[in-house]
């Protein structure tokens, strides 16, 4: 953990700290906003992340995929400590720093905010991460991918209602990376329950971790759109500028001397909280097609999003294809999967690099699949959204002799 005690302007100044450091920063004072304290990757390596589920750091994955089989119920409280301070209808700006991170991109914004809302048609709670741009005063501009969320409005919307919702910041990071994970059906505090123990308070019929920092609630706008963006995303290029909802801020608590927590857009943490949780749901359905896959990573260099290394204990000729395609369809964000023998770390790129060197003949290993749908994060697509895949299948031919693949220790 690193103590920031020197003065730091919010525009660009938790950039510098963010990009060097691979720990969390907590910044005690911010240029501006007497009291509050900032705090960014919280979640911005696997281990920190095994770290505050309290797991083995080799056991992170497989605990992960147990915890969504059985999620636990967390109970309730009538009071927090962020209820200490309420503000009506506030001006934002004047209580939370929405930074800018780079210079040429004016437009201000929280990261590290997370939504709750309820399902209109079966009244299940839902967590999700969602960045927000400062309008005015009391409204924000909300970025919905079409997940959960975007079908709560959506649905709303076609009632002729406004979604009710509550932001909440500086949680632990259980909740953080729960609510990164997409799951059928899940309430992402009930998975974050599993690891650690909390309550929550029901404010206008939502259930709100009490150990919340800071909480705002109010509603995303049936019939009011603007321009987002536009937005650094984890591959560290710009995302387009889009029509996207507002919110309408009613009310707003804080506790003293709160935690804000920012993700810099692109950094380490951005990109772990989108890539783990991926590589979770990724080990469990790639199982069902090949049982023995060890371990599946997506790399920083393919922005823990497009590109990964999965390592299974072959059993069959075709496995590594197998393990290829079960991972493109796991995740069809992804664009291309190197397949390696158990005996490979995964995260370590000279063996993986190794094993493309030693083990793979391109005309037989190499697969490419021409004109599927890629990631809209991927600037190489075009206009058409269309993209090449490929998998390596750099495991040993069982036909080989095995023992000539080992490197000699």
């Amino acid at each position: 953990m690193l103590y920031v005690d020197d003065e730091v302007e919010p525009d660009y100044g938790f950039t510098e700290y963010l990009k060097r450091e691979d720990k969390p920063v907590v910044f005690n004072r911010v240029k501006g906003y007497r009291g509050l304290r900032v705090v960014g990757n919280l979640c911005a390596s696997r281990k920190m992340m095994a770290k505050a589920l309290n797991v083995p750091y080799d056991k992170l994955h497989d605990v992960w995929v147990e915890a969504l089989e059985h999620p636990k119920p967390y109970g309730y409280t009538d009071s927090a400590p962020f209820m200490g301070e309420k503000f009506e209808n506030p001006e934002i700006s004047r209580h939370l720093p929405f930074p800018r991170f780079y210079r040429g991109l004016e437009k201000h914004y929280a990261t590290g905010t997370i939504v709750l809302a309820r399902d209109p048609e079966t009244g299940r709670m839902n967590a999700s991460f969602h960045r927000l741009m400062l309008l005015e005063d009391n409204r924000l501009a909300i970025r919905l991918v079409p997940r959960d969320l975007y079908r709560f409005y959506m649905v709303n919307k076609e009632a002729g209602r406004d979604t009710r919702v509550a932001i909440v910041s500086g949680v632990h990071p259980s909740i953080c990376m729960a609510a990164a994970t997409s799951y059928p059906d899940l309430n992402e505090l009930q998975l974050a329950r599993v690891f650690h123990e909390f309550e929550c308070v029901d404010l206008d019929g939502l259930d709100v971790p009490a150990e919340a920092e800071v909480v705002m609630l109010g509603r995303i706008l049936k019939d009011v759109e603007v321009n987002e963006g536009p937005f650094v995303d984890l591959t560290e290029t710009l995302d387009i500028v889009r029509r996207q909802p507002v919110v309408e801020v009613e009310r707003l608590y804080m506790r003293n001397e709160a935690l804000w927590h920012v993700i810099l857009p692109g950094g380490l943490e951005h990109k772990h909280l989108m890539g783990v949780p991926q590589e979770v749901r990724m080990l469990r359905i790639v199982r069902n097609t090949v049982p023995t896959v060890k371990r599946i990573y997506l790399t920083p260099g393919g922005c823990c999003w497009l590109h990964a290394v999965v390592s299974i204990r072959k059993l069959r000729e075709g496995d590594g294809k197998n393990a290829g395609l079960a991972a493109l369809a796991a995740h069809p964000s992804l664009k291309m999967v190197i397949v390696v023998d158990d005996d490979i770390d995964v995260e370590n790129p000279y063996e993986v690099e190794w094993a493309l060197a030693t083990r793979l003949q391109p005309d037989k290993g190499i697969v490419v699949i021409p004109g599927a749908r890629g990631s809209s994060l991927d600037p190489s697509q075009g206009k058409k959204g269309l993209t090449a895949k490929w998998i390596i299948d750099a495991t040993i031919p069982l036909e080989m002799n095995k023992g000539s693949f080992r490197r000699i220790v």
